[in-house]
């Protein structure tokens, strides 16, 4: 695979779970843990088929400290998920996105602490810029009422855990094929979050079908094909990379709802947008040669 293919698989990425935030909001109404669920749930049955269709080629090899290492991965992707979907009921979409979008940090900062490559000066100033980016994407309709703490928090626990869930992804990506780590990553997510549901919510299927129809499209479009690109690229890209990039999914998501909804960002957006397109160009510029 060519260099610039990779950051094309990348871009795709970002483009695809820019749809999440669109999904989820046409599911109000809906309890958070149930729509997680069913987001990760349609995830890995949609993947099963390409899992089922050479098995053994698959699933070879898999070491058992590999498999729990998975399956802990799929319990911090449910977090991620519960807490970071639950917290938009709690604060305002602007704070948890602002919040949520810190995630690149903790995995610089696991990156440093637990490997040994290296990152230079130039990266973690391009990981700055897309960083202040986003947090000006989200200044402009961010509320600090004592209303919204709770909200906050359970978007900094989905912060590390996305940190936590792509770190991790990065080391277990390099020996285990990508179908067979999101269809264990996936599945298991999915029966954490069930598992969620049951204790905390009410366990539903008898809803309109338009619902049925968002939810699979929450666990299709960002999540089947854009996290499954995300963890694609983790074989080749360092973590921090990918975890920054994430950072154009609130753009893809303004783009999206201007596009749906007719809803005119304000213009901060577009200041935070220039800051995250060249933070991350800048990134990408500089961490090329990087890619195996």
């Amino acid at each position: 695979m060519q260099k610039n293919q990779a950051y094309l698989i990348l871009f795709m990425a970002m483009l695809a779970v820019g749809w999440a935030a669109i999904f989820i909001r046409w599911c109000e109404g809906l309890h958070p843990l149930l729509i997680s669920f069913y987001r990760m749930f349609w995830a890995a049955l949609i993947i099963l088929p390409f899992s089922l269709s050479r098995p053994k080629k698959t699933f070879r090899g898999i070491k058992l400290r590999d498999l729990f290492i998975m399956l802990a991965v799929g319990f911090v992707l449910a977090m991620h998920f519960a807490s970071w979907i639950t917290s938009l009921f709690y604060t305002s979409v602007a704070s948890s996105t602002v919040i949520v979008t810190t995630q690149p940090i903790y995995v610089l900062i696991l990156t440093v602490i637990f490997t040994s490559e290296k990152v230079n000066r130039f990266s973690i100033f391009a990981i700055l810029l897309a960083l202040a980016g986003a947090i000006i994407v989200g200044w402009g309709d961010m509320q600090f009422t004592r209303d919204h703490i709770i909200g906050d928090l359970l978007a900094l626990v989905g912060a590390i855990c996305a940190a936590i869930y792509i770190f991790i992804g990065r080391i277990v990506r390099q020996r285990v094929e990508n179908t067979a780590y999101v269809q264990i990553v996936y599945g298991s997510s999915a029966v954490f979050l069930l598992l969620m549901v049951l204790i905390f919510a009410d366990f539903q299927i008898a809803f309109p079908v338009r619902f049925h129809i968002y939810m699979f499209l929450l666990g299709l479009v960002p999540t089947a094909f854009g996290h499954t690109l995300y963890n694609w690229a983790l074989k080749r890209i360092r973590a921090y990379i990918v975890g920054t990039s994430i950072l154009g999914e609130p753009l893809g998501a303004s783009f999206y709802a201007w596009l749906i909804f007719r809803e005119v960002p304000p213009f901060t957006t577009y200041i935070g947008a220039i800051l995250i397109f060249f933070g991350v160009a800048a990134l990408f510029y500089s961490e090329r040669k990087n890619i195996s």
